[in-house]
């Protein structure tokens, strides 16, 4: 994916482009020589095909990072206490904060879940990212019969319910401008061993192991 200073200099590409052009267009028409105006003209369509593919460009490159765009929300690591129990360290990247939580869950494995609304593509295609909130953190079994023998174990990221989100949930059927209001999780194994950072994208929850 192209980075956002590489978008901004796309951005300087095209209109450069372009006022190359416009600027040698009118000026052709300021040229009593015949030949002259012609070369100016030939440059004119020649900068201004150059700036249009530029811009087509920068444009399906901006769908496709508003479509599929990611943004770090946290870092995880584990590590095991006893067979079945392990500490969970949860680092929020909020605003550029970094205020570490140290969770004790039951489980070969570790889930996060939150509330995502998905606005329509036009809306998306604007810039306007889902919004999201992470609520709860869990442990869990990746076997069911062993999953069965112990009761859940739950910490709440956020107190209370997320408002917001159930608001948006029971009046969905009303606002033409949300495609869809629903709840997120992604889960992972117990890896001591590696960093595993969580993300979002427009869809949902994702988390990628480092």
């Amino acid at each position: 994916m192209v980075s956002q200073p590489g978008m901004a200099l796309l951005g300087l590409l095209t209109i450069a482009a372009w006022g190359i052009g416009l600027w040698q267009g009118t000026s052709a028409f300021r040229r009593r020589g015949l030949i002259d105006a012609l070369k100016r003209l030939v440059l004119a369509v020649t900068f201004a095909s150059v700036g249009t593919l530029l811009g087509w460009l920068l444009l399906v490159l901006h769908a496709y990072h508003v479509f599929s765009g990611e943004t770090l929300i946290a870092q995880v690591t584990t590590q095991r206490l006893s067979k079945a129990d392990f500490e969970l360290t949860y680092r929020p990247f909020d605003h550029g904060e970094r205020v570490a939580l140290r969770i004790r869950l039951q489980g070969d494995q570790w889930a996060i879940s939150g509330g995502i609304v998905k606005w329509h593509p036009w809306l998306t295609a604007l810039g306007l990212k889902s919004y999201h909130k992470p609520m709860r953190l869990m442990g869990q079994f990746s076997r069911v019969d062993e999953q069965r023998l112990h009761l859940p174990t739950v910490f709440p990221l956020e107190p209370g319910a997320d408002r917001l989100w159930e608001t948006l949930y029971r009046l969905d059927p009303y606002l033409p401008f949300i495609e869809a209001v629903y709840g997120s999780s992604a889960y992972v194994y117990v890896e001591p061993r590696s960093v595993q950072q969580v993300y979002v994208t427009p869809s949902g929850y994702m988390i990628k192991r480092f």
